[in-house]
């Protein structure tokens, strides 16, 4: 196995929520935002191989399959988030002041 193809996918992203400066003031509304847009074009980019499966138009099968997977891991993870800011809204509203 090849070391630096290890390093290469450490440095490569979805692009969700890439590392920021922690003094920059981003809120997590922003990234969140951001996350969800970049899930919506993963999630066009997959539906554009589904059409283009259907007709016959590609030629490498293996492009949309890594297509769909991608977009299905992204909206995995947006879900995942959403889901962990709704148990913690719950939870402080549960709170006795």
């Amino acid at each position: 196995m090849n070391i630096q193809q290890i390093n290469q996918l450490k440095n490569t992203s979805l692009g969700l929520l890439e590392a920021k400066d922690q003094n920059n003031g981003t809120s997590f509304s922003t990234l969140f935002m951001e996350a969800v847009k970049n899930t919506d074009q993963l999630v066009k980019k997959s539906d554009e191989y589904s059409v283009k499966i259907a007709s016959g138009d590609i030629e490498n099968i293996h492009e949309a399959t890594i297509a769909a997977q991608k977009a299905d891991i992204s909206f995995q993870l947006v879900m995942q988030i959403r889901n962990k800011v709704l148990d913690a809204y719950r939870e402080i509203t549960r709170m006795q002041i």
